[in-house]
């Protein structure tokens, strides 16, 4: 344990936490929850034909095989799949989706 400032000791776990925070081991981790959170949000049809590329500051990109399908997403569903991202409690805040088009296997 470490000492905190106020003399209380600091826990194990709250360590490891920061340090694993500050190091980026965690960041597998929280994007394989947040891939999930994707697939569950999107559903099976949006799911296989986009993925996530990138998560930071709360900004979600999200890559699509088509223009077509970026601009459906932005126009039509990126407002209702914020919301159903925002309402998982098992993944950090997400503020924006953004789409962009890219390369996806199936």
């Amino acid at each position: 344990m470490v000492k905190r400032s106020q003399g209380e000791p600091e826990k194990l776990r709250d360590v490891l936490a920061s340090l694993m925070r500050r190091r980026s081991y965690a960041r597998p981790l929280e994007l394989a929850g947040i891939r999930e959170a994707w697939m569950k949000a999107a559903g099976e049809r949006l799911g296989t034909r986009s993925r996530v590329a990138q998560f930071r500051d709360g900004i979600l990109t999200i890559e699509v095989a088509s223009a077509a399908q970026r601009y459906e997403l932005e126009a039509f569903l990126g407002a209702e799949l914020l919301g159903k991202l925002q309402a998982d409690s098992s993944i950090q805040t997400v503020r924006r989706l953004v789409f962009r088009v890219g390369h996806i296997t199936s």
